[in-house]
C-alpha cells in the first residue's frame, strides 16, 4: 500500500469525500478518464465520419437465422433491428471549462423495435439535456469544469447489444455514472433482469449472494478495496445503506460471453475513490435459475 494511500485512510471518515487527499486523488483519476476518453474521440472522429455515412444509411432486417446474423456483424453498425443516429452533439470550450458530448439513439422501422427505440431515446435525452444544463449553470461558479457524455454499444452478440450511456465530470470534486440498455435483436425488446430468469426463482438472493461474495474476496487480497457491505458486516457501514440495494438498484448488460455483468455507478456501493464498478457473474452461479 503506498504512503499516500495510507494517510488518507488514516485521515478518511464517515466515507465523506471532503478530505482533501480523498479528493484529490480522485480528481487524479477522473481527469486522466476525462483527458484519454477525449484523445481516444480525436483520433477516431474521422473513422466514424465515414462509417456512419455507411451505416445510417442501412435499413437492417431482424436476424432471422445464423446466417443472417453473420452477415449484420460486419456492418459498422448495429444488427438485427436497429441503427444508431444522433441525438445530441454539443461542444464548448472557453479555456476554463470543457464540454463533449456526442450521444446517439437508436432508430427502427419495426414497431415492437421502434417503441423500444423512443423510449430509450427519451430517457437518454432527458439525461443529456440534465447534465448539460447543470454543466451550464454551474461552470462559472466552480472556477474549472469539464463534462464528457457518450454513449457506445458494448458486447454486441448474435442475440443480445447493450447501448451504454457515460457521463464524467470533474468540478472540484468528480463523478462517474453510466446507464445501460440491453436489447435483444430476436425481439426488439429491452431486457430488464427479471427476463434472464425463470419464473418464481430467486434470482435476486442468488445474484447477491455473488456480489457479495466477490466483495469479500477482494477485500481480503487487498487493504486498498473497501465496500459498504463489507464494513456493513463489521458494524462500519453507512447509515443509508441497504444490502438489497446491491441488486434493486444495480445497472446490468450482457458481457459478449453472455455473462452477467452487474453494474454500480461512483458511491453507489463503495466509497468514491473506488470509482464506477462492475461484476462478472459466471455462469456456474446461475445457469440453473436461466432461462
Amino acid at each position: 500500500m503506498t504512503d499516500e494511500f495510507e494517510s488518507m485512510k488514516k485521515r478518511y471518515a464517515g466515507y465523506s469525500m471532503n478530505d482533501k487527499a480523498v479528493n484529490e486523488m480522485k480528481n487524479r483519476m477522473v481527469q486522466a478518464e476525462f483527458e484519454n476518453r477525449m484523445a481516444k474521440r480525436k483520433r477516431t472522429i474521422t473513422r466514424w465520419a465515414v462509417a456512419a455515412a455507411a451505416a445510417l444509411t442501412i435499413f437492417i432486417l431482424p436476424n432471422s437465422n445464423a446466417g443472417v446474423a453473420n452477415a449484420m456483424g460486419n456492418i459498422p453498425g448495429i444488427g438485427g433491428f436497429f441503427q444508431l443516429i444522433t441525438l445530441r452533439d454539443y461542444y464548448q470550450n472557453d479555456g476554463s471549462n470543457e464540454a463533449s458530448v456526442a450521444v446517439s439513439g437508436l432508430r427502427s422501422d419495426n414497431k415492437t423495435a421502434k417503441k423500444t427505440a423512443d423510449e430509450i431515446n427519451k430517457e437518454i435525452k432527458t439525461l443529456t439535456d440534465k447534465y448539460v444544463e447543470e454543466y451550464k449553470n454551474t461552470r462559472s461558479m466552480k472556477g474549472h469544469e469539464s463534462l464528457d457524455v457518450d454513449t457506445e454499444v458494448i458486447d454486441k452478440t448474435d442475440k443480445y447489444f447493450t447501448l451504454k450511456l457515460s457521463r464524467l465530470t470533474t468540478a472540484g470534486d468528480s463523478y462517474q455514472e453510466n446507464h445501460y440498455y440491453t436489447i435483444s435483436l430476436e425481439t426488439g425488446k429491452q431486457i430488464k433482469l427479471a427476463d434472464l430468469f425463470k419464473s418464481g426463482s430467486d434470482y435476486k438472493t442468488v445474484l447477491l449472494k455473488n456480489v457479495e461474495s466477490q466483495m469479500e474476496e477482494q477485500v481480503k487480497d487487498s487493504d486498498e478495496v473497501a465496500y459498504y457491505y463489507t464494513d456493513s458486516r463489521k458494524g462500519e457501514g453507512v447509515d443509508d445503506f441497504r444490502e438489497s440495494d446491491l441488486i434493486d438498484n444495480a445497472s446490468f448488460y450482457l458481457n459478449k460471453d453472455g455473462n452477467i455483468v452487474i453494474c454500480y455507478n461512483q458511491g453507489d456501493a463503495a466509497p468514491m475513490y473506488m470509482g464506477a464498478l462492475e461484476f462478472v457473474i459466471p455462469e456456474r452461479a446461475v445457469k440453473d435459475i436461466l432461462k
